[in-house]
């Protein structure tokens, strides 16, 4: 499966997402970073520096009795992992902070049959 494909079905399935491109362009009076969280100002990006899902936006819930039926939008960050492909640190970092922080935090991961595994933990 190819990663857009892989990308597609992340999609189909929260539709409230959108791809977070995330990278830096040099110009001629510096960088600009842009993504979601941005890449670090001044040095080349590594492994352990918390990266941001492939994926991000919100997932609608429903809220408890206490709020009468209101809904409320709560962030979602999506990773996928193509065959072979691996969680990178920085990636589990950022999972680990979306959901420290009320957030919620998927790897959507081919697997060797071709299935996807949607991880939230």
């Amino acid at each position: 499966m190819k990663e857009r494909e892989l990308d597609d079905l992340a999609w189909s399935a929260n539709p409230h997402t959108w791809r977070n491109n995330r990278g830096a362009v040099k110009t001629p009076t510096g960088y600009i970073t842009y993504g979601l969280p941005p890449p670090p100002h001044g040095r080349k990006e590594d492994e352990e520096d918390m990266a941001g899902g492939d994926r991000i936006g919100f997932q609608i819930v429903e809220i408890t009795p206490s709020m009468v039926g209101k809904k409320i939008a709560v962030f979602k960050s999506i990773e996928l992992k193509t065959k072979g492909d691996r969680k990178k640190p920085g990636q589990v970092k950022w999972a680990n902070f979306v959901r420290a922080n009320g957030g919620l935090a998927e790897f959507w991961i081919e697997q060797a049959d071709g299935s996807v595994k949607v991880e939230t933990e």
